[in-house]
C-alpha cells in the first residue's frame, strides 16, 4: 500500500511567511513550521491510500516499523526561520524516558533547501548552562544540499533565512535554554541534565546518503525531481518530495512540500 500524507500547519513566534505563500495557507502569522508526517495528539497528520483509504500514522506504525511500537517512530518538518530559534538541547532516549515519560529522545538531522546557519556547540570549555549565550557558541554556515545531525545532548539553534526538512525521532521533547525574550518558558535545570559541552555539530556537504542510529537519510534523483528517502532498519521507505512528483517502486509513504491538499 502506498499512503501520501496531507500536512499540518504550526505557527511559530521565529517564522516568515515563505511557507503561507508556499501552500497558500490564509493566516495572519507566520507558519514557521509545516508537520509533514506527524502522528502526534492533536497534530496527526492524515494519510491516504491509493485506493481511496483514508488512516493515520498510528495505523501503520507498526507495519512501517517492523514491530509493536507506541506511535510512529518519525517526525518530519518542514522549517522556514526569519529570526534565530530558542538556543535549545534534546534529551537520549534515557532521559526521555526519565524526564517526559516518552518512549523516544530527539535524534535530528536538517536537510537544508537553502544556504542558512546554524549556532552549535560550545567554542571553548564550559560547563555552565545558564550563562550560555550566543557568543558561546560556534556559529556555522550551511549551503543547499547539506545535510546536519543534530544529536541529543547538543546545544544548538537554527539562524535567519533558513529552510530545510527536518527528520527526527517521534519526540518533541525540546529543552529551551535562551529564547531572545520572546517569553516562553525556559528549562534550564532539565537542560543541564542533558547537556554534552563536548559534542560539535555534523555537517554533511554534498549529501547523498547518512546513516544514524535511528534512520538512514539518502537523496533521491530523477528527471522529474529531487527526494529524501528515509528508512527505519531497511524497512519500507518514506519519501519527501522535494522538487516535484517522482515515480519509484514499491515505496510506503510519500510526502510532498507545497501540497496542501492530497496529490
Amino acid at each position: 500500500m502506498i499512503f501520501t500524507s496531507k500536512p499540518i500547519f504550526s505557527p511559530r513566534p521565529w517564522g516568515d511567511k515563505d511557507l503561507n505563500k508556499l501552500y497558500n495557507y490564509k493566516n495572519d502569522l507566520p507558519i514557521g513550521e509545516v508537520w509533514l508526517l506527524s502522528d502526534f495528539q492533536g497534530m496527526r497528520t492524515p494519510l491516504k491510500g491509493k485506493i481511496g483509504k483514508h488512516t493515520y500514522p498510528d495505523e501503520i506504525k507498526n507495519e512501517f516499523a517492523g514491530f509493536d511500537i507506541p506511535r510512529f517512530p518519525l517526525l518530519i518538518k518542514l522549517i522556514s526561520a526569519k529570526e534565530w530559534l530558542s538556543v535549545q538541547v534534546h534529551p537520549d532516549d534515557i532521559n526521555a524516558r526519565e524526564f517526559e515519560k516518552e518512549p523516544w529522545g530527539k535524534t535530528e538531522c536538517w536537510y537544508f533547501l537553502t544556504k542558512g546557519k546554524i549556532a552549535a556547540g560550545f567554542k571553548v570549555s564550559t560547563s555552565d548552562i545558564e550563562t550560555v549565550s550566543m557568543d558561546d557558541l560556534q556559529i556555522i554556515e550551511t549551503n543547499k544540499g547539506d545535510l546536519v545531525f543534530i544529536e541529543p545532548g547538543l546545544v544548538h539553534t537554527l539562524g535567519p533565512s533558513s529552510k530545510l526538512i527536518e527528520v527526527q525521532q517521534a519526540s518533541d521533547a525540546t529543552y529551551r535554554i535562551y529564547d531572545w525574550d520572546r517569553g516562553r518558558e525556559l528549562h534550564t535545570e532539565k537542560a543541564k541534565r542533558v547537556t554534552d559541552f563536548k559534542k560539535k555539530a555534523k555537517i554533511i556537504s554534498e549529501f547523498t546518503s547518512a546513516d544514524f542510529k535511528y534512520f538512514t537519510v539518502k537523496k533521491t534523483l530523477s528527471a522529474s525531481g529531487t527526494g529524501i528517502a528515509v528508512t527505519l532498519e531497511n524497512k519500507p521507505k518514506l519519501y519527501v518530495l522535494i522538487d516535484d512528483i517522482i515515480t519509484l517502486d514499491n515505496d510506503f509513504l510519500w510526502v510532498t512540500m507545497g501540497k496542501k491538499e492530497w496529490i
